[in-house]
């Protein structure tokens, strides 16, 4: 990956490729032409044939150079608003044409972040794990563990990017809450305890379920204190342009 890093660097350096701009003022803009992560590339530029001509020469010259294979049948062009021409551009690069909202790495790229849609993947991984758990042959004590181990894990990488809705709360809470006291009866059981006595840490009397909320809180304020660190990084380097 840092070979085709190297080569995109260069690419953009002659200008046979144009990224997005940042910002155009002066001394503070920045251009971004790829990300990497992995084994995985995205890539941005210009809806123009010769950028994507040169793009397809890169990637050619690099399985070459690396003597690794690129899966073509993978590569997808993601148009940002409207794109004529789209099946032309994509017969040059070899790829399919995609539409946005996607998801990409595991996130739902070109979403609105503040849908209550974007997170119906989780409230269904949720839903699948207590499907295939069987319930009735475990005690309220390895109830308690599965929530603590693995429901409560579930939405932590969502949260991490996105400020969670109260409404998919609600949702999440009312899953390990059945879940808890009465596993998959039909019926329902008697619930103990208050939920909110629940979810309290255990040294103030609770179960140490996580509370959502301020799970989510503090991811959201960890990325305010990663920015006072690392904003000579990529990311901050781009809010801080933007901003």
């Amino acid at each position: 990956m840092e070979g085709l890093n190297t080569m995109f660097k260069t690419t953009n350096l002659y200008g046979w490729i144009k990224g997005f701009e940042v910002a155009r003022a002066g001394s503070d803009s920045l251009e971004v032409t790829h990300l990497q992560y992995a084994d995985d590339t995205l890539i941005f530029c210009d809806a123009d044939r010769n950028q994507l001509r040169h793009l397809r020469i890169i990637l050619v010259l690099f399985e070459g150079i690396s003597g690794l294979h690129i899966n073509w049948g993978k590569i997808f062009l993601y148009p940002i608003n409207d794109v004529p021409h789209m099946n032309l551009l994509a017969s040059i690069l070899g790829g399919e044409v995609g539409s946005l909202p996607t998801l990409y790495l595991g996130m739902p790229l070109g979403a609105n972040s503040k849908s209550i849609e974007i997170w119906d993947t989780v409230v269904e991984k949720c839903e699948n794990k207590l499907a295939r758990w069987k319930t009735q042959y475990l005690s309220r004590g390895g109830r308690l563990t599965l929530i603590n181990s693995v429901l409560d894990a579930l939405p932590t990488y969502m949260m991490s990017l996105f400020p969670i809705p109260a409404g998919v709360i609600k949702r999440l809470d009312r899953i390990k809450r059945n879940f808890l006291w009465h596993g998959d009866k039909e019926k329902k059981g008697y619930h103990l305890l208050k939920w909110n006595s629940v979810i309290c840490a255990k040294k103030w009397g609770g179960l140490g379920i996580k509370n959502l909320k301020i799970q989510s809180k503090a991811l959201m304020m960890k990325w305010l204190w990663k920015f006072t660190k690392e904003n000579h990084l990529l990311w901050g380097r781009v809010i801080k342009t933007k901003y």
